[in-house]
């Protein structure tokens, strides 16, 4: 492949960890404005919808989908965002946000783990060592002193079901942007997902939408979700993802909380502190050892 090909991918893959990291940020003022959690999903996949299939469709950049490809598909978007959010966000109500965040960051292991055997990928010892050392960066980032490290069995099963969705994603995502383009891949997962969260919306969610407030800051965080987190930087993950192993990608993912830690600091919504300094670094020296090609290729 191309060297040009594999920088492009890179800067793709940095920019969408850019936006998804500022999603916290956006995500916590929408939900301090009174916005349900499934709502905000909702309207993030309608509006990334109802914007991509306008610009793309009419300019025939949506590709059709293969009869023999629509299972794949359907599965792309149960697995994310439906299954990982749901995942997450119901491990975070029983767990601590420290205690989540560790877990989460396991799934660069867990995407590895999955290829190996999926796709017969070999395991690389850098990756995995640099997974583990990335892990530790958002331990020291997240674990303070007056940090209580919250944990039950419920919570936990709750985040392992985030991790296997991540893994089966990742699986389809490697074998769908080798056929489709990431413009296609990001619009149908979008639109596919919509329908997951029709029934969590009306069940949990309409009966608080009287107590939300539909200021213009809130609908330009939501906007910001859509277009940018919901609708680009999915794009921009699959299009690193065509010239880029899907399992070094997946260790980008735990420098999200490097983001979402300054950005709430610019924001004035978190001090930035010597321990969380460190922790970035370290986070950083692992996505970047990573990506390093070790002398041995892999482990087998």
């Amino acid at each position: 492949m191309p060297k040009s090909d594999i920088i492009k991918g890179y800067i793709a893959i940095s920019i969408s960890m850019l936006f998804w990291g500022f999603s916290f940020v956006w995500s916590k003022q929408l939900l301090n404005a009174g916005f349900p959690v499934f709502t905000i999903v909702f309207f993030r996949l309608l509006i990334a919808s109802v914007i991509f299939v306008t610009l793309f469709h009419f300019q025939h950049k949506l590709e059709k989908i293969a009869k023999e490809d629509r299972r794949s598909f359907f599965m792309l978007a149960l697995f994310e965002p439906f299954l990982y959010f749901i995942g997450e966000e119901y491990g975070l109500q029983q767990v601590s946000a420290s205690f989540a965040a560790v877990i989460i960051g396991l799934i660069p292991i867990v995407v590895s783990v999955t290829m190996y055997f999926a796709e017969n990928e070999k395991l690389s010892w850098t990756l995995l060592l640099g997974t583990v050392v990335s892990i530790i960066g958002i331990g020291v980032m997240t674990f303070g002193p007056d940090s209580q490290v919250v944990f039950n069995l419920k919570g936990l099963s709750w985040l392992m079901l985030a991790l296997f969705a991540a893994g089966g994603y990742s699986v389809l995502l490697a074998r769908l942007v080798q056929k489709y383009s990431p413009v296609t891949v990001t619009t149908y997962q979008n639109l596919l997902a919509l329908p997951f969260y029709i029934p969590f919306v009306c069940i949990f969610d309409i009966r608080h939408w009287g107590a939300i407030d539909w200021s213009i800051q809130s609908l330009v965080n939501l906007t910001c979700l859509a277009i940018l987190c919901s609708a680009g930087a999915y794009m921009l993950y699959s299009y690193a993802a065509k010239h880029i192993s899907i399992t070094k990608l997946s260790v980008f993912t735990n420098a999200i909380p490097i983001i979402t830690i300054c950005g709430a600091a610019l924001l004035g919504q978190e001090a930035l502190t010597l321990q969380k300094f460190a922790g970035i670094a370290i986070v950083v020296a692992g996505v970047v050892l990573s990506q390093m090609r070790p002398h041995r290729q892999a482990l087998t």
